[in-house]
């Protein structure tokens, strides 16, 4: 579940800035790395995608080295615990890798071709079928997100990342919905608009034109052959369409809605998608059609050295994760991969390996077609809160976070160190 919690969090400046958390770079423009710590079991949210996250630990390989294999009992009974806080280290690392997804692997496109056109009867079948089911796995998630069943979930297609967010907003006794488009295009803004569906561009785009009828046909058949790209346009947007600076926001029941059947109707209004298969459903809770997903995990094993590359080339100082002193001879690192690892599998995994204390690094690699969806932290909170409502009670929400991305995480002697960069 999403963690929107009231309890407010602590949090300390890094003894080495002593300005505010977020000053120094949220919508500067300045791609410059900050750093700051958190007192206790208090970890950051990031709601950005992941595509890889390696973990890191030399102080205690024994103890992590058992994460290369399921616990024995796992299989049985992993998904029947109530709670992972009295669950092992290792139920609770395996716990945290799930993620419910529909469908279960993408088709490429030229098999959706193939699919289209075809004229054979199972052929027609598999696909029309793939389409309804995605449709009603949409449309479960929706009213578990109405229902309080599920607090958040992500609609991943070829364009942009959808994120769709309830709970008690900025404290509210009363339940209400977000939303978060990652990025836009002209064509889709003038969608709509046409639709009559008010949004926001709160990372600084700024629209000029209004298109009308004629443009919007023209606009989204460019689209259609380039995705998304435009031409022509005015010059305060030619830099803004399929940036983050063009995420979209849309607050409250009705605009949340009128995104949802955009989505859902997304072969009718959305023509820039004709030739790709189904977007890909994201969620931590079950869902009609949904399957159970397990990012690949790589566990090795290592000599110390002063630092650990994780690119293949080791040539890239910015992809090192340091290796304090003190540590042991012998280092234990864990690597997860993904098409997508969405955030609840980062917390958690985070959640299980700080247990008992133990000391890791991790360095995080984020999807870029979700920069951006940090900005739901200014909606979630108005100031540093904790997650407990929700079931993630370590999770701090800060909405100085909203321009930027966990890009490394440290945990030592009971403290976490992030460091994180701007987006813009």
């Amino acid at each position: 579940m999403v963690p929107v919690g009231l309890g407010p969090g602590k949090m300390d400046n890094h003894p080495s800035n002593s300005s505010a958390f977020g000053s120094e770079f949220e919508m500067s423009g300045r791609r410059t790395t900050s750093e700051f710590e958190m007192s206790g079991p208090r970890i950051p949210f990031d709601f950005t995608l992941k595509t890889s996250v390696r973990y890191t630990n030399c102080s205690n390989v024994r103890c992590h080295r058992s994460f290369a294999t399921p616990p024995i009992d796992a299989s049985c009974n992993l998904y029947s615990l109530s709670s992972i806080d009295g669950a092992t280290a290792q139920v609770k690392f395996y716990k945290s890798l799930h993620s419910w997804v529909y469908p279960q692997s993408s088709l490429p496109a030229s098999v959706v071709s193939v699919l289209a056109s075809s004229a054979g009867k199972e052929e027609a079948h598999f696909w029309l079928k793939r389409q309804q089911d995605w449709e009603d796995s949409l449309r479960s998630l929706y009213y578990m997100l109405r229902k309080n069943i599920c607090n958040m979930f992500y609609v991943y297609t070829v364009q942009f990342v959808a994120l769709f967010i309830g709970g008690n907003l900025l404290g509210k006794k009363k339940r209400s919905c977000i939303a978060y488009v990652s990025q836009s295009t002209r064509g889709l803004r003038s969608l709509l608009r046409k639709n009559k569906i008010n949004f926001t561009m709160p990372l600084g785009g700024v629209e000029v034109e209004h298109s009308i009828d004629d443009d919007l046909v023209e606009l989204m058949e460019i689209e259609k052959r380039k995705l998304g790209q435009i031409f022509h346009l005015s010059s305060s947007m030619e830099n803004v369409d399929n940036t983050s600076r063009s995420l979209l926001s849309f607050s409250g029941h009705e605009e949340v809605q009128s995104l949802y059947d955009i989505l859902i109707n997304y072969r009718k209004t959305l023509h820039s998608f004709t030739g790709s298969d189904v977007p890909v459903l994201f969620a931590p809770v079950p869902f009609q059609n949904a399957t159970l997903h397990v990012p690949e995990m790589t566990c090795k094993e290592t000599r110390k050295a002063d630092m650990i590359f994780t690119s293949s080339s080791g040539s890239n100082t910015s992809d090192a994760i340091m290796i304090p002193p003190g540590f042991g001879g012998l280092c234990f690192s864990v690597e997860l991969k993904d098409t997508i690892i969405p955030p609840w599998v980062v917390y958690g995994v985070w959640s299980a390996m700080s247990a008992g204390g133990t000391s890791f690094q991790s360095l995080l690699r984020t999807d870029p077609l979700s920069l951006g969806l940090n900005v739901a932290l200014k909606s979630v909170c108005s100031e540093v809160q904790d997650g407990g409502a929700s079931g993630l009670p370590a999770a701090i929400m800060n909405p100085s976070l909203s321009g930027a991305a966990l890009q490394q995480l440290k945990f030592s002697d009971g403290v976490y160190t992030a460091n994180i960069t701007p987006i813009l």
